[in-house]
């Protein structure tokens, strides 16, 4: 499925009354202040084989109200910046929506947009207005461990585990090499983490960093994502330091 009948194939539009103020002035300096509302997912984030609730979250637009306002056009703007319109007639206070599915390819992956313009009667374009969401493939920390385990005061702990992320096709997870990984430690009796250092993943995702030890705690790794795929952060591993 190409992605604009992923998105397409879910359309649907809705007639309401009113609109709600989100924004204000836009488009050319001394145009009317217009009102724009669209709402769009957060994000949409996808493991192996997945399809949840997660992939039925819906985009909505309502068409543009303000002084000399005649109609609105909606536009979808793909990651690589490919823009098409999904609604080219939207009249002021008018809903719209069309569904987001899972992403299904690599292609699929990154920053989409949505863009209303407004027009008057003429077919002038009055103001824009954007809003945007990320669609990601999920990573996973495996076989995450922090040893020895007890660990002797001013003795050497090391922090290991491997990042791998949703491969090309979603069908697997596959190593994701050359990524930065942050390690956190909470100390017995507080509850506040902090930064420690960080290390990279190897060609196969492993990681692997040593750390002097000196309080009982917990360790941490964590990924921070990129735009393409998720943040992810490892299990707690409790040290007891001797």
């Amino acid at each position: 499925m190409s992605r604009y009948s992923r998105f397409t194939a879910g359309v649907a539009a809705l007639a309401v009354g009113g609109g709600l103020l989100v924004g204000g002035l836009a488009g050319p300096a001394g145009a009317a202040a217009l009102q724009f509302r669209i709402e769009v997912p957060k994000t949409v984030s996808v493991g192996k084989g997945e399809y949840d609730k997660s992939c039925a979250m819906d985009v909505w637009a309502w068409g543009v109200e303000g002084a000399g306002v005649a109609y609105s056009k909606a536009y979808m703007i793909e990651p690589d910046g490919t823009t098409w319109p999904v609604y080219k007639r939207v009249l002021p206070g008018q809903q719209v929506g069309w569904g987001v599915g899972c992403p299904s390819t690599i292609d699929d992956l990154g920053k989409w947009r949505v863009r209303l313009v407004a027009y008057n009667r003429s077919g002038k374009a009055l103001g824009s207005r954007e809003k945007y969401w990320y669609e990601k493939f999920d990573t996973v920390i495996q076989s995450y461990n922090a040893a020895p385990e007890p660990v002797r005061k001013g003795g050497t702990l090391t922090v290991s585990g491997r990042l791998r992320r949703v491969g090309d096709l979603g069908l697997g997870y596959t190593a994701y090499p050359g990524k930065t990984i942050r390690v956190y430690f909470m100390a017995k009796g507080t509850s506040s983490w902090s930064y420690m250092g960080s290390t990279k993943t190897a060609k196969d995702g492993r990681f692997r960093k040593g750390f002097t030890a000196e309080r009982d705690g917990i360790w941490r790794a964590y990924f921070p994502g990129t735009s393409n795929f998720d943040r992810q952060k490892s299990r707690d591993d409790y040290i007891d330091v001797r």
